[in-house]
């Protein structure tokens, strides 16, 4: 099978979970959150790929990437795209005064696991002026990690051991890009842990190919199927 960091991380929240979404097929709706995120993403890829840094560009790459779905209405939609604006050219100004230049958007990585295939998308990769690789993670919530967390960070350790296994580098630093809260907080990489990672995702895949989806419950509270799953213990 393929693994992803979106298969993996919800395999070993609930593999009953797993199975609506990547066996049954069960689609998650689009919300407000999710499209907001996914814009600005696209926005900043766009934009940074363009070699345009205006303002105006920036402005362009929004209005192009802007997603409509799961607003609740006009205003909803309004409000947000509004934030987003405000986001984004705070942001430009982060971009503009960097040292470090970018090597890779939207970074692309397969590597054979057993008898399964890995694949990642790396959100970015920068090199400092010392040669140094950052892999950068953009998240577009309220909250800024600690650099513990960001060290610990499921995903970027996930993406780091990626890089380390299929594109020939191996990064000194992880980062997480609070673009909303206006943040950027980054830890050393560590990857004394990859061997047990490596080792935990063979597991989830096996158990996956396997057919094992045993429910847990404690991701009910969280899940976007809790209303009407069959073993959904906040219905």
């Amino acid at each position: 099978m393929e693994l992803s960091f979106t298969r993996y991380r919800i395999y070993r929240e609930c593999p009953w979970k797993y199975k609506l979404i990547f066996v049954d097929g069960r689609r998650i709706p689009p919300t407000a959150k999710s499209s907001f995120g996914l814009s600005i993403h696209r926005a900043l890829e766009d934009w940074l790929s363009s070699g345009d840094d205006s303002e105006e560009a920036l402005s362009a790459a929004l209005r192009a990437a802007w997603r409509r779905d799961g607003y609740a209405d006009e205003d909803e939609e309004s409000r947000w795209r509004l934030k987003a604006e405000r986001a984004l050219h705070r942001q430009r100004e982060v971009e503009l005064s960097r040292r470090s230049r970018v090597v890779a958007l939207e970074k692309e990585f397969v590597w054979e696991l057993g008898a399964h295939t890995v694949r990642g998308m790396i959100d970015r990769v920068d090199q400092g002026p010392d040669g140094a690789y950052e892999l950068i993670d953009y998240k577009t919530g309220p909250s800024v990690p600690t650099p513990a967390q960001v060290a610990a960070d499921a995903q970027l350790r996930f993406y780091a051991l990626g890089a380390r296994s299929a594109l020939g580098f191996s990064p000194a630093t992880l980062t997480v890009d609070c673009v909303v809260a206006g943040a950027r907080v980054s830890a050393a990489y560590d990857p004394s842990g990859e061997a047990a990672l490596r080792a935990d995702a063979a597991a989830a895949a096996d158990a996956a190919a396997g057919g094992v989806f045993l429910p847990n419950a404690s991701f009910c509270p969280r899940c976007d199927f809790r209303r009407d799953c069959a073993y959904s213990a906040v219905k």
